[in-house]
Parts: structure tokens; C-alpha cells; sequence
């Protein structure tokens, strides 16, 4: 038995355009759901230590929930860009020129601005083993350089590794910053503040309390950000600590360990003691943002039948850094004209007894 791919009906955009759901079964008989809305991760479901069939990815049933979903903003499982994460004010200046983009998040750009690639219902085409998405942005949306096309790759294995590779080429130079905006709940319910998690980073980017960095770099040792060994999500959270603060909690870019900028890394490594259910995070990225869904709600329900609820679920979307566009200090993040973008992430699920 090879990888079993089914197009299914997902509802319809405002426009009238139909949005469809890939569902990808193994060998093993574990899923991987993915939207051509937003090129969006629905769910992914593993056993768990006991056999059980458990869904450790967050999302909505139908398109109506994403729908419903841009108002609050969650980003739930899409694809974010033109520059995923914030830029400062919505301005930066390249090649001698000034760009001012969407601000959507108070004074500051977020993941694309309002209409970004995550409200998108991108083209596809399926292949043996994957669905490939494609989408055209054009110069000037939302305030971006450059007419841009881009590809993103999902693969489903029987070793449940779900690849995401994004390849993209632009006509101008341009910043960019793709990335996968999933939701993990590696219990299937609950909060996630039991979960074990291992970072592979002995730095982090502090951010001001807009979330914007502050330019540092800093060391995570001995602090509330150091997960260089398994530590619970939920030990030092609510920590007299500045950054949490700022961040309402995590919501903060780790500097991943890698000999080389391009380099597949392990970033990230997650297990859920009531499930045994695990998850190690590999990109060629050089950061990863660790966010402890601390805005995490819904108005309608998900995918098990529950509104969305605080801390529960967590993001860990491997990227250029936050404002890397302003901050010369940061691995650059700007995509030469007619030069391929070519990035990797692998979200690597397994279970423990």
C-alpha cells in the first residue's frame, strides 16, 4: 500500500471558488489534512502509546471556520507570508527605497498583513507522493517589491514526517519569510503546559513589549528561556521574567544551533507524558518561534468539536527572525531577484511508551 491521497469538498471562499481538503494516509494508517485555503496544515492524526487514534494538530472543519477565523487572527496551520512574523511599523527601506506595508497588528505588520498568503486559496496539483500548492503575489500587495511565485511541497511518510518545502522565485529583491503557523496539542486535549519540550538554541531574540526585537541577542542559560534539556512548557511561564511579560508568555524566535546557515537542523524536540505522543521539529531555517498560544481562543468550534482555548495548543514556526528587515544584526532575509528561495521544514511525529 502506497500513500493514499483524497480530495474532499472543504467548503467555498466569499467569491463562490471552491476550496478542497487533501487527506494523506500512510501505510501505518496516520493522517495528514491539508487545505488548499491558506496551503493550511488541517490535522494530523497518530496513535498514541495505547494505540488510540489522537489528533495533534489544531484546526477547523470547514473553510468557514478560517473564515470566521481572520477576524481573531490565529493563523491556524497556514502558510504565512510575504514576511511571516512582524515588521516594525510596516517599514523598511531597500535598495534606497522606503516600502510601507499593512500594519495589522496595532503600528506593526504581522504574518502578510490582513490578506496575506493565509487567506489565499492557492492552486494545486497532486502528486504520487505529496500535494504542491502554488500562488502568485504581485508587486506591490500589501506593500511588498516584486512579482512572486511560490510553491509549497507538503510530503507525507510512513514514518509520519510531514515535509514542508517552499521554493519561491521573485522579479525584484525582496524580503521574504515563509513559514508553517501549526498548532500542536500533543495530549489531543487539555492544555499544553505538561508538555516536555527540548529547544536546540542557546540563544533567543528578546522583543519589546510591542514584540518587536529589541536588537539583542542573548544567551537563554540558567533563565526562563533555556530548554536546552527536556523542561515542562509550563514551569517557568508565569515567571517574574521581563520577556514574559512582553510576551504574554513564549512568543519569542530561538537562534537555532547550526554550523551553517541552509543546514537541515534539529530545532525542536516535544513529547506529551499522558500520550506518548512526540514531535521533533528539523528546518534549514535559522530560527524558530516558539509561541505558547497565549491569544489562543475561537468563536467557533475545531476540528474535535471545542472552541479554541487559552494555552491550548503551541506554534513552533521555524523562520527568519522577527524585523529582520530593520536589523542589520540578523541573518538577511532578503531574496535576491531571480534567485530561488529554497527552504525545508519537517514536523517529525513518533510515540513513547
Amino acid at each position: 500500500m502506497s500513500l493514499n491521497i483524497e480530495q474532499l469538498p472543504f467548503g467555498q471562499m466569499p467569491d463562490g471558488s471552491q476550496v478542497t481538503l487533501f487527506r494523506l494516509t500512510n501505510e501505518v494508517g496516520a493522517v495528514a489534512e491539508i487545505s488548499s485555503y491558506g496551503a493550511t496544515l488541517v490535522g494530523v492524526i497518530i496513535p498514541d502509546k495505547n494505540g488510540k487514534m489522537t489528533r495533534v494538530v489544531k484546526g477547523f472543519p470547514s473553510v468557514e471556520g478560517y473564515l470566521a477565523d481572520l477576524e481573531i487572527g490565529t493563523y491556524l496551520g497556514a502558510t504565512c507570508g510575504r514576511y511571516a512574523n512582524r515588521i516594525n511599523k510596516g517599514r523598511f527601506t531597500l535598495d534606497g527605497e522606503e516600502y510601507q506595508l499593512a500594519c495589522n497588528n496595532g503600528e506593526n505588520h504581522l504574518h502578510g498583513g490582513p490578506t496575506g498568503y493565509h487567506s489565499k486559496n492557492w492552486a494545486f496539483e497532486v502528486e504520487e507522493d505529496s500535494v504542491v500548492f502554488s500562488l502568485t503575489s504581485k508587486d506591490g500587495e500589501e506593500g511588498f517589491p516584486g512579482n512572486l511565485k511560490m510553491q509549497v511541497r507538503y510530503a507525507w511518510s510512513i514514518t509520519n514526517e510531514l515535509s514542508i518545502h517552499y521554493s519561491a522565485v521573485c522579479d525584484k529583491n525582496t524580503p521574504l519569510n515563509l513559514t508553517s503557523h501549526a498548532y500542536f496539542n500533543l495530549a489531543g486535549e487539555g492544555d499544553i503546559l505538561g508538555h516536555e519540550m527540548k529547544i536546540h538554541a542557546d540563544k533567543f531574540v528578546p522583543i519589546h513589549a510591542d514584540a518587536i526585537p529589541t536588537g539583542e541577542i542573548r544567551l537563554v542559560k540558567g533563565g526562563a528561556f533555556d530548554f536546552s534539556e527536556f523542561k515542562a512548557i509550563g514551569q517557568d511561564i508565569n515567571a517574574d521574567d521581563e520577556q514574559l511579560k512582553n510576551g504574554c508568555g513564549y512568543d519569542h524566535c530561538f537562534v537555532i544551533n547550526k554550523k551553517e546557515y541552509g543546514d537541515l537542523a534539529l530545532a525542536v524536540e516535544v513529547k506529551a507524558p499522558s500520550t506518548g505522543c512526540c514531535l521533533n521539529v528539523w528546518t534549514s531555517l535559522p530560527g524558530v518561534q516558539f509561541y505558547s498560544g497565549n491569544y489562543l481562543r475561537s468563536e467557533v468550534p475545531s476540528c474535535d468539536g471545542k472552541p479554541l482555548e487559552y494555552r491550548g495548543a503551541f506554534c513552533l514556526e521555524p523562520e527568519f527572525f522577527p524585523d529582520s528587515p530593520n536589523q542589520s544584526g540578523f541573518p538577511n532575509c532578503i531574496l535576491p531577484a531571480g534567485e530561488e528561495f529554497d527552504q525545508t521544514i519537517i514536523y517529525q511525529f513518533s510515540t513513547e511508551n
